[in-house]
């Protein structure tokens, strides 16, 4: 729903008065930056590959703790379930059991999605610098990967790095025209920098409407007042 994507798009606002230095993310236990190989995960029967896409689709509708009582319940051993639980964990605020996990998993197969999981506990935490170390290693293990480029632009974007941020939304929207998160992102930073005739544009091609358009500029005058 539009009114989702948009609260999603709002909480980029919210973490904008975290300081830096409280960050839930232990930079101190972080891991050293790797340049992974691609590798294949193991291939897992037919029937442990639909449990564990349907806890994706459950994490995906915003179902954590259902997502980690199925994992519990199917006891599949792969860094793809493992990945899953990760995700649960921190989408349940359990971020440093969270973190622990993507930590193991920088160097499988699934390390790309392991270092945006732990970039994201960054973020969430207000350590931008970290948040943008391993949003950067996702995005270069990952490089097609639309939600990684929009995660990425996210935190660029709260760390005052517009340009950048801007090229991450784009290329975002490109790799998934569909993708409403990064075209309000997008639409959002547009705004931001005073550049209405683009966002106006790019808001029509994305087919927003005016009561997302409203919501957006609502939400740039928010963070103008907060960050004069």
């Amino acid at each position: 729903m539009r009114k989702t994507a948009l609260m999603m798009t709002f909480a980029w606002l919210c973490l904008q008065s975290l300081p830096n230095a409280a960050a839930e993310f232990n930079s101190k236990s972080a891991p050293t930056i790797k340049t992974v190989a691609d590798k294949a995960c193991a291939e897992l029967a037919p029937e442990e590959t639909t449990r564990l896409s349907l806890i994706q689709q459950m994490l995906a509708e915003g179902k954590p703790h259902a997502a980690l009582a199925h994992l519990d319940a199917i006891k599949v051993r792969s860094e793809r379930a493992e990945l899953l639980r990760a995700h649960g964990l921190r989408q349940t605020g359990r971020a440093a059991q969270a973190q622990g996990i993507y930590e193991q998993l920088t160097n499988s197969c699934v390390s790309g999605h392991a270092y945006r999981g732990l970039g994201l506990i960054a973020s969430q935490g207000g350590n931008l610098t970290e948040a943008l170390r391993f949003l950067k290693a996702a995005s270069n293990a990952l490089p097609t990967e639309h939600t990684i480029r929009n995660d990425y632009g996210y935190v660029l974007m709260q760390a005052g790095q517009s340009e950048p941020a801007l090229h991450e939304f784009l290329t975002a929207v490109e790799l998934a025209p569909d993708y409403r998160q990064a075209a309000h992102n997008l639409v959002l930073l547009l705004y931001k920098q005073g550049d209405i005739a683009r966002a106006d544009a790019f808001a029509r091609q994305f087919g927003l409407v005016e009561d997302e358009m409203q919501q957006l500029k609502k939400m740039t005058q928010a963070s103008n007042k907060a960050n004069p």
